[in-house]
C-alpha cells in the first residue's frame, strides 16, 4: 500500500469516526424557542423579537411556542426532554430559578440540566400602596405597616411574585398577609377597590392602569425605572444591597454540542446589541440587556441560592 492511498484512507476512517453532529451544517432546519409562559406577556413578546432576529443571523426559521403551567415547569421540562441538538432553546425568566422553591417536585435541575446563552432584558417592579392607606413613601408605609399589624394585605399571583414579596418584605422588616389570586387582572380589581391594599407590579402597568388609585412608594430593581424616574428604588431608601427585577433569557440544554453552542451564542450576541432589537425591547417596557454566558451563569446561581434562602426563612409552603 503506497503512502498516498494510506493517509487518504486514514482521512476516511477519521471522517467516518466524527460524531454526525460534527460533521452536518448548522442549522439546517428550523429552531424552536419553548417560552414556558403565556403568550402576550413581555416574556412572550421579548422571544418573538429575539426569534425574527435570530432567524435572519441563523438563516432558519426560529418559531416560538408557548408552553405553559406548573409555575414554568411544562414548558422548561418540555425543553430539558428534547435532544440536546440544539434546535430547541429556551428562553425564560428569574422564575427559573423560584421552581424547585415553590413546587414539590420538578423533573430538572434548572442549574445543572441547561447552559446559559445570554441575558435578553430585565423588567423592574414598583410597589404600589393603595390611596386608602395614609402614606406617602416607602418609610410611612413601613411605619404604618409596623403598626398596624394585618391591617393591610399584600396581593400575589402566587408562585415567583409571591417570594418577591416575602424578600421585600425580609428586607424592610414588615411582615403582612399574602392574598394569592389566580391571575393578574383578577389581583388588580382587588387593588383598585381597594379589598387588598398593595401589590407589586411593572412601573408600565403601574402608569397606564393603576396610577390614579394607589401610590409607588419604591422599585425593586438596582436603578430607577424610565417609565417612573421620580420614584426611588428600594436600595436608595436605605435598604443597601437590595436589588431584585424580573429578568429575562435564553438558555438551551447541556450537552449540546460546543460548536453548536458557540454558534447560537454569538448569534444571540449580534442580536441583542442590534440598534432595533433594543429599541423594541424598550417599546415592550422591558429594559434590554444582553450579557456573556459566563455572567448569566453568575446571575442564576445568585437568584437560586437567594429564592431558597427567602423560602426558608418565610417558611414557604411549595405547591
Amino acid at each position: 500500500m503506497n503512502a498516498k492511498f494510506l493517509y487518504v484512507a486514514c482521512i476516511a476512517v477519521g471522517m467516518a469516526i466524527l460524531p454526525a453532529a460534527a460533521q452536518e451544517a448548522f442549522p439546517k432546519k428550523p429552531i424552536k424557542i419553548i417560552v414556558p409562559l403565556g403568550a402576550g406577556g413581555s416574556s412572550d413578546l421579548g422571544a418573538r423579537i429575539v426569534a425574527r432576529r435570530l432567524s435572519q443571523e441563523l438563516k432558519q426559521p426560529v418559531v416560538v411556542e408557548n408552553r405553559t403551567g406548573g409555575n414554568q415547569v411544562i414548558g422548561i421540562g418540555a425543553v430539558k426532554s428534547a435532544p440536546a441538538d440544539g434546535y430547541t432553546l429556551l428562553w425564560t425568566t428569574s422564575g427559573i430559578f423560584a421552581t424547585s422553591v415553590v413546587n414539590k417536585t420538578v423533573p430538572f435541575d434548572a442549574l445543572k440540566d441547561f447552559d446559559p446563552i445570554t441575558l435578553g432584558g430585565r423588567t423592574n417592579a414598583v410597589v404600589i400602596v393603595h390611596n386608602s392607606v395614609p402614606v406617602t413613601d416607602l418609610k410611612s408605609f413601613v411605619d404604618y405597616a409596623k403598626s398596624n399589624p394585618n391591617k393591610l394585605n399584600f396581593a400575589s399571583t402566587g408562585g415567583s411574585v409571591t417570594l418577591l414579596i416575602q424578600y421585600f418584605m425580609q428586607t424592610v422588616g414588615i411582615d403582612m398577609p399574602i392574598v394569592t389570586y389566580k391571575s393578574q387582572p383578577a389581583s388588580m380589581n382587588d387593588f383598585l377597590s381597594g379589598q387588598v391594599q398593595v401589590m407589586i407590579d411593572r412601573p408600565s402597568v403601574y402608569k397606564s392602569q393603576i396610577a390614579a388609585h394607589g401610590k409607588a412608594v419604591a422599585v425593586t430593581g438596582a436603578k430607577r425605572d424610565r417609565v417612573t424616574p421620580d420614584v426611588p428604588t428600594v436600595a436608595e431608601l436605605g435598604y443597601k444591597g437590595f436589588d431584585i427585577d424580573t429578568w429575562q433569557a435564553m438558555f438551551i440544554r447541556s450537552e449540546t454540542p460546543p460548536d453548536r453552542l458557540a454558534k447560537i451564542r454569538a448569534a444571540m450576541r449580534r442580536v441583542m446589541a442590534d440598534a432595533e432589537v433594543r429599541k423594541q425591547f424598550v417599546d415592550i417596557g422591558v429594559e434590554p440587556a444582553g450579557s456573556s454566558a459566563e455572567e448569566l451563569a453568575t446571575l442564576s446561581r445568585n437568584d437560586a441560592a437567594r429564592w431558597k434562602s427567602v423560602a426558608a426563612i418565610s417558611k414557604y409552603q411549595a405547591e
